[in-house]
């Protein structure tokens, strides 16, 4: 179904929204995986944004391990070679931290660092980048994870996932008050990827 999402994000307006509307907003929470949008949309009403985030937390660790890597896949990796094709919500997590401007020797350190953990465990490594407040800090974490067992890491990348869908949530619903505002986005289809940060 096709229709436009509305431009403000609440919960009253994703209860209230259509399908494919409240599809497309959910898109803005969820990294390129419009089928997961789609089940929240399935799952409304909610009765708050905690309630969402309880519910998006709940479904992300009861997928299958199939579903679990493809949700992992949709992801970026850490300072890719060209940021555009990312989420706008991906690009400004990035760009705090001056992921997408690194000189060549950073950018050298993380592309060696993308290719190890992708040999490992296939797929992006994933971290909530609104935890961190330095590189250095990422750098540490993307090191000692390269090395962890399979089964461990795939859960904590999944925790990751959810805390990066909990920190959108709050800034699109106001409650995460130190967030700059952010830019409302019309989605056209539920098949678009109309994430804001």
């Amino acid at each position: 179904m096709q229709g436009t999402a509305p431009l403000a994000f609440s919960i009253d307006a994703l209860n209230r929204a259509t399908s494919g509307q409240a599809t497309a907003m959910m898109d803005r929470i969820v990294e390129r995986s419009t089928w997961l949008a789609h089940r929240a949309a399935q799952a409304r009403p909610f009765r708050n944004a905690d309630d969402l985030a309880a519910w998006l937390d709940t479904e992300v660790r009861s997928l299958s391990r199939d579903e679990a890597l493809h949700l992992l896949c949709a992801h970026p990796e850490l300072s890719p070679p060209d940021p555009s094709n990312m989420t706008s919500a991906s690009q400004s997590e990035q760009g705090r931290l001056d992921l997408l401007a690194l000189d060549a020797v950073a950018a050298a350190e993380l592309t060696d660092l993308n290719r190890q953990y992708s040999r490992r465990h296939g797929y992006p490594f994933i971290i909530a980048l609104h935890e961190h407040d330095s590189l250095e800090s990422v750098i540490a974490q993307f090191e000692s994870r390269i090395a962890a067992e399979p089964g461990e890491e795939l859960a904590r990348a999944l925790d990751q996932v959810v805390s990066v869908m909990k920190a959108r949530l709050k800034k699109l619903t106001g409650t995460d008050r130190s967030s700059r505002e952010l830019e409302p986005t019309t989605v056209t289809s539920a098949n678009s990827d109309g994430e804001v940060t």
